[in-house]
């Protein structure tokens, strides 16, 4: 039995017999070349073009930056100023004393 794709024997001898003309090479490359500077321009005046946003609207960048500072982490609770939830790390709820009989 024969394992070769035929499909890929025509696709290989198509490309042997019609070659693809190196313009098309040159254009795609060209074209690859100008979103790569597009994208590269974007990457850098983006972030500018909301900060000139946010000062035309009257606010200030460092008003942007304390706000995100601000702003509480979600996760443990501080220690300074929480009670720890009973149960956890090895503390026990008050009246289970009962517990360690």
């Amino acid at each position: 039995m024969n394992t070769n794709n035929s499909f890929k024997q025509i696709m290989e001898e198509d490309a042997l017999m019609f070659p693809p003309p190196p313009e098309i090479e040159e254009h795609v490359l060209g074209s690859l070349q100008i979103l790569s500077m597009m994208g590269q321009a974007m990457e850098l005046y983006i972030p500018k073009v909301f900060e000139m946003f946010i000062l035309t609207l009257g606010g200030t960048v460092k008003e942007l930056d304390t706000a995100v500072k601000n702003e509480l982490p979600e996760g443990a609770p501080d220690p300074d100023t929480e009670s720890q939830t009973p149960g956890m790390a090895g503390t026990l709820a008050p009246n289970d004393d009962d517990l360690m009989d």
